[in-house]
């Protein structure tokens, strides 16, 4: 085996290994001024007026970007629906980053991160 097809697999191995496996908690926040910069392990859910408007997390690949999604069901698309059971969530449709460097595709189910 040559040493770049080496490294490859181990990059490859160490970039699976990094991910994310499940987002630790969720927070329900009036504003996108109110998330911070820094998201962490957290799902913000945006929520004015009683509807869930925005969620904004970490990509669970940990590449840096923030993933930010339209909870609101009207003419924009795309757009996701958000189920809250107690401390966990589940969104629906999966995730998937086509156009970024990282291109995850995942689901999240009862806050875990189910890879696609």
């Amino acid at each position: 085996m040559e040493t770049g097809m080496v490294f490859e697999v181990i990059a490859y191995w160490w970039k699976r290994l990094r991910r994310r496996r499940r987002y630790g908690k969720v927070a329900v926040v009036d504003s996108m001024s109110a998330v911070p910069e820094r998201l962490g392990g957290t799902i913000y859910i945006v929520r004015r007026g009683g509807i869930d408007r925005r969620a904004a997390f970490d990509c669970p690949c940990r590449c840096g970007r923030k993933i930010d999604l339209n909870l609101v069901k009207s003419g924009q698309q795309p757009s996701w629906s958000a189920m809250m059971e107690g401390d966990k969530i589940t969104l629906h449709p999966s995730v998937w980053l086509r156009s970024d460097p990282c291109q995850s595709h995942f689901f999240i189910r009862g806050s875990r991160i189910i890879w696609a």
